[in-house]
């Protein structure tokens, strides 16, 4: 249940942490295609280099498993992730105040550091974390409601 804005936050920062997440998936997942192309180019000369191709094989097929696995945890994540960012866009929209979208917007969708929100927004520190505060107290009521978790 969400009742301070400490939870809004958190609540907030889901998507942030998801795409973390999801990157680093996809860094993984491509660690295992390049592990896979160069593998097959082993696997080509293991015959004519007096290598073990069984074991070269054996390697290869484990690979493929491992990239298979990982590919079906990215796409999980990317279902997670669109729909986390499509129910906290929605939240985000029910912020009557254009301030309070964009502070809302540049910080827990775009992911931007203070210092570029402040420059960007042309704002100064201490209006920014006021503007911030007062969203994240209408953000408190807006999930109060019920219709986004």
């Amino acid at each position: 249940m969400i009742s301070t804005s400490a939870d809004a936050k958190k609540w907030l920062n889901r998507y942030y942490y998801k795409t973390k997440d999801l990157d680093n998936a996809r860094r993984k997942l491509e660690a295992y295609e390049n592990k896979l192309g160069s593998g097959v180019a082993r696997y080509e000369n293991d015959g004519t280099e007096n290598r073990d191709a069984d074991a070269a094989r054996q390697r290869h097929e484990d690979t493929l498993l491992d990239y298979s696995q990982q590919r079906a945890e990215v796409e999980k994540l990317e279902r997670e992730h669109d729909e986390i960012f499509r129910i906290t866009i929605k939240a985000i929209g029910e912020l009557e105040d254009s301030d309070h979208q964009l502070i809302a917007l540049d910080r827990y969708i775009h992911r931007l550091k203070w210092s570029d929100i402040i420059g960007m927004e042309h704002l100064g520190r201490a209006t920014a974390f006021r503007i911030h505060g007062r969203m994240l107290e209408k953000m408190v009521k807006i999930l109060q409601a019920g219709r986004f978790e």
